[in-house]
């Protein structure tokens, strides 16, 4: 008897044992996990680099969706290919992030990049959206040439890294809220870039229900 009721406790304890040893369930657990963006490579076109380069700074603009305020992007002028009129010059070969003084990322394409607009009389060389709390997307409008359509280029910075998540032949037709309409030629509209609710996505001719790019 005594035999058998040592046996019960024995398995009672173990049952005990493996229900509080268990840890948190993996719903509870996903809850506290960042979100895991995976970028898609054929949405990156590579950039273009090659022959000498000399940079001089063009301006620099806090990135107004981090309200820390700590967070820059410097643009450059290529004084060999781009510095013939630098009053005029709207081509910028080289752009910094950087975090106060310290430069986190930097990418150089020849073909270059633009500036976006006006608004407020001010010319925007990009833009700023939130992806989540923890990301931001910055939008760049490609060089701005006589013949042939712009690159739009995406990155985003998570926390101090910066990757690039698009660089495609496209025009900016209209930016409202967190929508970018696009458009492959000077007229008419191709579809839209979306950035909200934790992700960036696309609708396209290719993408008629859309397509998450990250």
């Amino acid at each position: 008897m005594k035999r058998v009721v040592l046996h019960v406790f024995v398995l009672f304890v173990v049952a005990l044992c493996t229900l509080s040893c268990k840890g948190p369930s993996s719903a509870a657990g996903s809850a506290d996990t960042p979100a895991v963006h995976e970028i898609d490579s054929t949405m990156i076109d590579p950039f273009y680099s090659i022959g000498r380069h000399s940079f001089r700074i063009a301006d620099t603009q806090t990135i107004p969706a981090i309200e820390s305020g700590d967070y820059s992007v410097s643009w450059y002028v290529d004084t060999e290919e781009w510095d013939f009129d630098p009053e005029t010059n709207h081509i910028f070969s080289k752009i910094e992030f950087k975090k106060g003084n310290k430069v986190i990322a930097t990418f150089i394409d020849d073909e270059g990049w633009s500036y976006i607009g006006v608004e407020n009389s001010k010319a925007l060389m990009f833009r700023s959206f939130k992806v989540d709390e923890d990301c931001t997307a910055i939008v760049f409008l490609g060089g701005i040439y006589a013949a042939g359509i712009p690159k739009l280029t995406i990155f985003v910075m998570c926390n101090d890294e910066v990757k690039l998540v698009f660089n495609k032949d496209y025009y900016i037709k209209e930016i409202t809220d967190d929508r970018i309409a696009i458009k492959r030629d000077s007229q008419g509209s191709d579809g839209n870039i979306t950035i909200s609710d934790g992700h960036i996505s696309i609708v396209n001719k290719d993408y008629p229900s859309g397509k998450i790019i990250y």
